[in-house]
């Protein structure tokens, strides 16, 4: 009966432990970010063709942005010298899965009715000098979702991006 309720309790904190996304960095920090400190955030508005997919969360990451640059080293100016770029987008497939699989893999009859779907949030995040030169650019896939909105995620997803930032240097 014990060892029932302690996997029981293993399953449990399973389940409840917290996912952290992986960021990819798509394009190392350059050279010439050495010695630059301030920056400007730019409003993905001007780039966004349509509606965001998350209004709320796009009202979220700037706040996000300045505190997490900051404890990096950066600092917001009028006069920059970095402009941060910042997307929220959400990847949406199929998920699809071979319906004529015998038993006991019972996904297959399911998925035969129901259709379903991937949907997986990404934040992108750019660093460029004046002239647009990509400095440094980062991209992390979460579980956010329209389906799984949460600030958590998104605040969890930010500091892990901006983590992969270097610190600035003076």
């Amino acid at each position: 009966m014990r060892v029932f309720l302690v996997l029981l309790l293993c399953l449990g904190l399973a389940t409840c432990a917290s996912h952290i996304p992986q960021a990819q960095i798509l394009s190392p920090a350059d050279a010439s970010l050495a010695g630059r400190h301030s920056f400007e955030l730019i409003d993905p508005q001007h780039s966004l063709a349509g509606e965001p997919p998350f209004p709320e969360r796009y009202r979220q990451l700037p706040q996000l942005l300045r505190h997490g640059l900051s404890s990096r080293g950066y600092h917001e100016s009028q006069q920059p010298q970095l402009r941060l770029y910042y997307w929220l987008a959400v990847q949406d497939g199929p998920l699809t899965f071979r319906v004529d699989v015998p038993p006991p893999n019972a996904l297959g009859p399911y998925q035969a009715i129901h259709r379903l779907r991937d949907e997986t949030g990404t934040l992108r995040l750019r660093l460029t000098d004046l002239d647009q030169r990509v400095l440094w650019e980062g991209l992390i896939s979460t579980g956010l979702s329209p389906a799984r909105d949460s600030a958590e995620l998104l605040e969890r997803a930010a500091q892990v991006l901006i983590d992969q930032i270097p610190q600035a240097t003076p």
